[in-house]
This record gives C-alpha cells, sequence and structure tokens, in this order.
C-alpha cells in the first residue's frame, strides 16, 4: 500500500478537470460594436465551457499519508472523471459587470492492493467551485475595452479513502474536507478585430494568506460573434492555487486549452 499511495492521490485528489470558476465571465465578448453608447438597462449572458487541463504540482489531501508529486496529461484525467457540471451568468448596466460561476466535478479511482489482509483500495475526491466578481469598464473605444475588477473564488475539497476488506476482514474508511474562500484582484482586455472576430485577454491574483497562500491565473481567447446573440470562443487557461492548513497541502496549476460559447438575453 504504501508503494501504491502516492499514485491514487495523484489521480484521486484533484480539481475541477473539464472546467474553470472564471472561463465564463472573463472571456465574455469584450467589447460593444463600434459605439460609445453603453446600455442603461441591464443584459445577461450565460456561458457553458469545457477546460482539457493537465495537471502538475504537489499534495498531501489525506494526511497522514504523504504529499504526492502530480504530473498529469488530460487524457489521464479523463479516464478517472465520474462527471463534471458547470454554469455562469453575467448580468452587466452601463459600466458595471457582476459574475457568477459554479461547478463541480467527482473522481474517483482505484485499484487492487498487495497481500492478503485488504482486497482493494477506492479512492473519490469531489470538487466544487464558486466564485462572484465585480468588474468596472475603465475604458472603451472602437477597439478596445479594459475592466478592472475583484472577487471571491471558493474552493472546496472533499476526498473519502475506502480500504476494503480482505482477510483481515477490516474495512477502514477515511475522509478529508478542506474549505476556503480567496479574494482576488483582476483585469480583461477585449480587442475588437475585423468583422465578427475579437481577441480577449484576462487574468486574476489573489489569497494573499487569507485563504491559499497565493492563487493566480492566466487566460486568452480568440472569439467568434456567430450572430448578435451567440459567440464561440477557444482558447488557453492556466489556473494556480497554493493552499496549505497542517498536514494538508494543495500546490496545483492546472492548464490546458478550453472552448466555450456564450448566449446573451
Amino acid at each position: 500500500m504504501s508503494g501504491a499511495t502516492p499514485r491514487y492521490l495523484a489521480i484521486g485528489l484533484m480539481p475541477a478537470c473539464l472546467c474553470g470558476p472564471a472561463w465564463a465571465s472573463d472571456l465574455r465578448q469584450p467589447a460593444a460594436p463600434p459605439t460609445l453608447a453603453l446600455a442603461s438597462t441591464p443584459s445577461f449572458s450565460v456561458t457553458s465551457y469545457v477546460w482539457a487541463t493537465a495537471i502538475d504540482g504537489k499534495s498531501a489531501t489525506l494526511p497522514p499519508l504523504p504529499a504526492a508529486d502530480i504530473s498529469l496529461r488530460f487524457r489521464d484525467v479523463l479516464k478517472e472523471l465520474n462527471g463534471a457540471l458547470m454554469a455562469s451568468a453575467e448580468m452587466r448596466i452601463d459600466r458595471w459587470s457582476v459574475l457568477v460561476d459554479g461547478q463541480f466535478s467527482q473522481v474517483t479511482t482505484g485499484g487492487t492492493l498487495p497481500g492478503p489482509f485488504f482486497s482493494a483500495l477506492k479512492l473519490r475526491s469531489q470538487t466544487t467551485t464558486l466564485q462572484g466578481s465585480a468588474f468596472y469598464r475603465v475604458h472603451e473605444d472602437p477597439v478596445f475595452a479594459l475592466d478592472v475588477g475583484g472577487g471571491i473564488r471558493f474552493w472546496n475539497l472533499d476526498t473519502k479513502l475506502e480500504i476494503l476488506p480482505g482477510l483481515a476482514n477490516l474495512r477502514i474508511d477515511h475522509r478529508q474536507s478542506q474549505m476556503w474562500a480567496d479574494p482576488i484582484l483582476g483585469a480583461r482586455l477585449g480587442i475588437k478585430l475585423g468583422g465578427p472576430w475579437s481577441l480577449t485577454v484576462a487574468g486574476d491574483i489573489g489569497g494573499f494568506g487569507v485563504g491559499s497562500r497565493l492563487t493566480w491565473q492566466g487566460l486568452g481567447s480568440v472569439n467568434y460573434a456567430w450572430n448578435e446573440k451567440l459567440t464561440l470562443k477557444a482558447g488557453y487557461r492556466a489556473l494556480h492555487v497554493d493552499y496549505r492548513n497542517g498536514g494538508f497541502s494543495y500546490d496545483v496549476t492546472q492548464h490546458g486549452p478550453a472552448v466555450a460559447a456564450t448566449y446573451r438575453f
């Protein structure tokens, strides 16, 4: 078991693998059509997205078991994924935007243990991330739009380890849960290209020892306005978090390509 545990920890104790808490909100359609008039009535949008992440870092999410190095490609993550749910919404009025994004994922892994005393190991990891942000548009012209703001990113990691009985007729269950919230400061830049094309570059930084020691993310996308209501997006995103609490540590970076679709009401 001692030789197998770090591998199971690396696979099973990962965050949301196919989505991200800020993709939808940060990669919204960056600029209005070439007019500087800002809407005085609220507008709304919803976004669905898929994030094909690789995961690198180190974590100890079931103390007192030792920390495990994590180096997983997307195909490794996908094999262990049970499912994921994600949704985001944005309201904009004048220069202000309010963004809410939530996601949930569950990963299960396991294997046969050496020796006759225990038969198998099963590891289930659930991750919930919820982010709320507010942005203010400090500049807008026919080509560029710049928003700055901040918010809170909430994390919940819940891990359950089951060791099934063998000859010992003994079952072991252990559960570990950690919750924390990170204040974040961020900005996003929209660049209007020719025709229906545009670019978005966005990022944030936070934690500051309030929740995690440090969290940051950076992302960029190419956007295509299919029509006035639907915008398709493709890009790349990286998200890092370094959280420690006693023997619990979670210091990982998720990164990979992503695609999204935004519908406006």
